[in-house]
């Protein structure tokens, strides 16, 4: 992992509108404190028990919340893109709780990062930064709850769909760089029951399989498996 001072005359911000708006002092004295970090592919960013140290902006790249089970399964919780926020890293700098899930570098990822007590001095002494931190948790806690209702309520194929449909969206319809066992830990299924599940799709025309990857075949008939 490499740290460096950032120049305040880019435009990092891009990816989070709500803080260019920012114009007070306690907001540009933080911005002036942030250090620039990248960090590879595969890297662990934090593990289980972990405290917080560090607000972070992710500029590029992406990174992979997880929780793993006594057994070693693992099931994603979510995935931060650039404009995202952690919202258990922003829960344990506002409380100091360790972490009870673990979070890796997806892909390589450059960051802004502010550490714990530079972040508490804006959230105590800009209205507006601490205004954002807030309506980013709820909204967060949202998409969470989402979450934990997918899991819980809906069909394995609608959502293996669902996540394939997005997956071919972001690769521009390409095929996806993908194994069985990734898409597991990505449904919080296992193996043998996403391998089962691809193979029907395949059999439908919906997808091809191939050697750590899936290719498109009908975008519409995949969508059916949606509703």
């Amino acid at each position: 992992m490499s740290v460096s001072p950032i120049d305040l005359n880019a435009t990092y911000l891009k990816n989070y509108p709500e803080l260019q708006d920012i114009s007070d002092h306690a907001w540009y004295e933080a911005l002036g404190n942030m250090q620039h970090v990248e960090i590879p592919k595969g890297a662990c960013i934090y593990r289980t028990g972990d405290i917080c140290q560090n607000f972070t902006l992710l500029l590029e790249g992406s990174v992979k919340v997880f929780v793993r089970g006594k057994n070693g399964r693992e099931i994603v919780l979510y995935h931060i893109q650039p404009g995202e926020m952690c919202i258990l890293s922003l829960a344990g700098l506002l409380k100091k709780k360790p972490y009870q899930v673990e979070a890796t570098a997806a892909t390589s990822i450059r960051a802004l990062t502010l550490n714990r007590e530079q972040f508490r001095e804006v959230y105590n002494n800009s209205l507006t930064f601490r205004e954002y931190i807030i309506n980013l948790l709820i909204d967060r806690l949202d998409n969470t709850m989402m979450l934990i209702q997918e899991v819980a309520f809906e069909r394995l194929d609608t959502r293996m769909a669902d996540f394939l449909c997005r997956m071919f969206k972001q690769n521009d319809m390409q095929p996806i760089q993908i194994t069985h066992q990734q898409l597991a830990i990505e449904l919080g299924t296992t193996r043998e029951v996403t391998s089962r599940m691809l193979k029907t799709f395949e059999k439908c025309g919906c997808i091809q399989l191939g050697r750590g990857q899936i290719k498109l075949l009908n975008e519409h008939k995949l969508r059916q498996h949606e509703a």
